[in-house]
């Protein structure tokens, strides 16, 4: 086999471990096979990836911030500050989607929507039942029973537990409203 056709079919092999087309084992058997035992080096694709991975993670990890200054904060109308929380889910959502072959980035992604999400709703509860305790309770026990839904099918025990201390916190506190 030539060079050039070597070069190709080693590129494919490590777009297929990059994406996880193939198992790794099958990905490292190949690559051992068509470099004669010689191995590849890590080439600028991945450092370039985990450069994204890095900004997506960071970007994130600023939306929970800005969305609290934004609801908190600011003298925005509450319907516009619900407009950017929601704008701010949409790109929660989108990074996960793109970022779903990352484990550190979907559990950091998840927890980080999850919060989102209970500010959208809280802020929502507190715009339409101004004064209404009881329905801020039943918001929160919402997200919380939501939470434990996620945990119990995702396997994800810090989403199990939040929601599960989550509801302890919200009955107790309703119970002595």
């Amino acid at each position: 086999m030539n060079e050039d056709r070597k070069k190709i079919v080693i590129n494919e092999i490590l777009y297929w471990r990059e994406n996880k087309l193939l198992p790794e084992a099958y990905c490292n058997f190949l690559l051992s096979l068509y470099t004669e035992g010689e191995g590849v080096e890590p080439t600028k694709t991945t450092s370039q990836s985990k450069k994204k991975t890095i900004m997506w993670i960071l970007g994130i990890g600023l939306l929970l911030p800005v969305v609290f200054l934004v609801t908190y904060f600011t003298e925005l109308s509450p319907i516009l500050q619900m407009l950017i929380n929601f704008i701010f889910i949409i790109i929660c959502t989108l990074g996960l989607v793109l970022n779903r072959n990352n484990p550190f980035f979907v559990h950091f992604g998840s927890i980080i929507l999850a919060l989102i999400i209970l500010l959208l709703t809280v802020n929502g509860s507190d715009l339409l039942f101004k004064g209404h305790g009881y329905y801020l309770f039943g918001i929160i026990l919402l997200n919380c029973v939501c939470w434990i839904v996620v945990g119990v099918f995702s396997k994800k025990k810090y989403f199990l537990i939040a929601g599960i201390l989550g509801s302890i916190t919200s009955g107790i506190l309703l119970f002595n409203f």
